[in-house]
């Protein structure tokens, strides 16, 4: 059995405009396995064009799609969710929005969840990312 294994979805939403999925152009996986626990990378809020929503609400759902996807990819779900942890710009701004966005997403028994207000994200305009880890047995 390996030590880890990476995981990248072939959705469509993950490729660049100059051909490759974001993890090849950047040199990362969307996910890893190591045993019982699938690390997901932080997802961002683009539209599944690619392109950048302009409010908040639409990027925290999309952040969300996102991850959903990633797990899925992965075997897992969201209810698999052990812990989350998320990166705001302008978090006092959409902090309640992201709770409530959050509960249609995250079920109870609810993960560990850790938020964090930074200056900025890898593309100017974007307000949240997420990342998390699912417990998933083999």
């Amino acid at each position: 059995m390996k030590k880890k294994e990476a995981m990248n979805p072939s959705s469509r939403i993950f490729a660049t405009k100059d051909g490759p999925t974001i993890f090849e152009k950047f040199g990362y996986s969307a996910a890893v396995r190591a045993g019982d626990l699938v690390y997901v990378a932080g997802q961002i809020g683009l539209n599944p064009d690619g392109s950048l929503p302009t409010d908040d609400e639409a990027q925290i759902v999309n952040a969300f799609d996102r991850l959903k996807i990633v797990l899925e990819a992965a075997g897992c779900s969201l209810e698999d969710v052990v812990e989350l942890v998320s990166y705001h710009v302008g978090l006092q701004k959409h902090l309640a929005r992201f709770v409530e966005i959050k509960k249609r997403y995250i079920p109870a028994p609810y993960p560990t969840w850790t938020i964090l207000e930074i200056a900025g994200l890898a593309r100017p305009g974007l307000v949240i990312e997420i990342k998390a880890v699912a417990y998933s047995p083999r």
